[in-house]
């Protein structure tokens, strides 16, 4: 039962839910805040066991006014300059009420508005908890309903449909291949890059010209009029190779830019750059083999996300069994590496599958396990797997296993 200024510390994103479900089982009112760092944490006021306001998290104005911008509404020039005022240090849902009583925002509108900026800031503390272990910490300042510290003017949202919607951003996030990189970091264009070599992609070269150091991933997606998962996926192969990097600073406030810093509170592990920089001459952009990880650990997925980018290679990886066909299918990867293990299906059953599509058939599949019997080898090679990789992986086999097939696959 969720108790008054209860602390819990050092807890998994999937703990949350559950707190987050008491909360509204037991239609508390109050204000839960969520701490994922020493300056970084968000607050997400309830009322009745339903959500109204949500404040705090990497970048709240931002937040605020992004999405804002993506609800088209029509606000009377006062309202936009107060709403975009660059010198506001806080979020303040009274501003948001102003707007509803006044009639400049519909309820519906202004649910719609808060739900957006809920699902974003959940996916950042998904984000966060996968990539520090599950480090999570927060505590519920419950009050009574009437008086809670919450504007009675907003409407309130039930949580359960915020939530789902958030994990499933995550997941498609992640099984493209971006779990390691954070929306809220800002984009910078490698000196080395020269933007007229992408003359042949129109879409790329107007994406990299947009780029100007001082806009997060979620910015530059909001202004080439893209979701930040098209806008993000888009420019991956630059982000691979190295030629565009992440930085948890807009390069206006670096006294000396540095695309390499990424001390972005949300975790130290998101790479927006190659560590080595020879690593970018070895695999051009056009020539970096894709490879596909197929594994429902999503740790294992990034152990090898960690390799192959340092190494030149693409990659992205799937978690749901259920879209494991379809994702190959859509990407047609280089090189696949296949968990033999895994809810629904197993390894055997997908590879079998893909030896059975015409336009995947020939590509390399590694399979994965932390088993290493005969009997598992000798089935691997009955449905057509390439090779066999023991777990926990290591650089030096899975780069060899790489370079063994992919010359011949190509």
């Amino acid at each position: 039962m969720v108790q008054s200024s209860q602390r819990s510390v050092g807890l998994s994103f999937k703990d949350l839910i559950f707190h987050l479900k008491d909360i509204k089982s037991q239609s508390l009112s109050g204000n839960l805040i969520v701490k994922v760092a020493p300056n970084l944490n968000w607050t997400f006021s309830f009322r009745l066991g339903r959500l109204g306001w949500v404040d705090g998290g990497i970048e709240p104005l931002s937040c605020w006014q992004r999405n804002l911008s993506l609800a088209q509404l029509n606000l009377p020039p006062e309202k936009l300059a107060q709403v975009n005022n660059p010198h506001t240090t806080s979020l303040d849902s009274n501003i948001l009420a102003e707007l509803l009583v006044e009639e400049s925002i519909d309820r519906q509108q202004c649910a719609d508005l808060v739900a957006r900026m809920t699902i974003e800031n959940l996916f950042d503390i998904i984000q966060f908890s996968q990539q520090s272990g599950n480090r999570l910490a927060y505590q519920f300042h419950q009050t009574g309903a009437g008086n809670a510290q919450l504007n009675l003017v907003l409407p309130l949202l039930e949580i359960e449909p915020i939530l789902t919607k958030s994990i499933q951003r995550w997941q498609e996030w992640s099984n493209v291949g971006l779990a390691v990189y954070a929306p809220s970091l800002f984009a910078i264009v490698s000196n080395s890059l020269e933007v007229s070599q992408l003359v042949d992609n129109s879409e790329l070269h107007h994406t990299v010209l947009s780029i100007d150091g001082n806009r997060s991933l979620r910015s530059l997606a909001l202004n080439n009029r893209q979701s930040v998962l098209d806008f993000t996926s888009t420019i991956l192969p630059l982000l691979r190779s190295g030629f565009i990097s992440l930085s948890a600073q807009p390069r206006s406030r670096l006294s000396k830019p540095n695309p390499a810093d990424l001390s972005n509170p949300l975790s130290g592990n998101f790479s927006g750059q190659m560590s080595n920089s020879s690593s970018v001459n070895k695999i051009s952009v056009k020539q970096a083999p894709l490879i596909a990880c197929i594994d429902d650990s999503i740790l294992i997925y990034q152990s090898l996300e960690r390799i192959l980018t340092e190494h030149g290679y693409r990659s992205y990886g799937v978690q749901d069994p259920l879209k494991i066909m379809p994702s190959l299918i859509r990407n047609k990867p280089d090189f696949i590496f296949l968990d033999l293990l895994m809810p629904i299906t197993n390894g055997y059953e997908v590879c079998e599958q893909i030896r059975k599509t015409p336009s995947l058939k020939h590509i390399p599949v590694i399979i994965l396990t932390g088993k290493d019997g005969l009997i598992d080898r000798m089935r691997s090679k009955m449905v057509g797997a390439t090779g066999f990789l023991g777990k926990p992986v290591e650089s030096e086999s899975v780069l060899k296993m790489i370079e063994k097939y992919i010359s011949v696959s190509r």
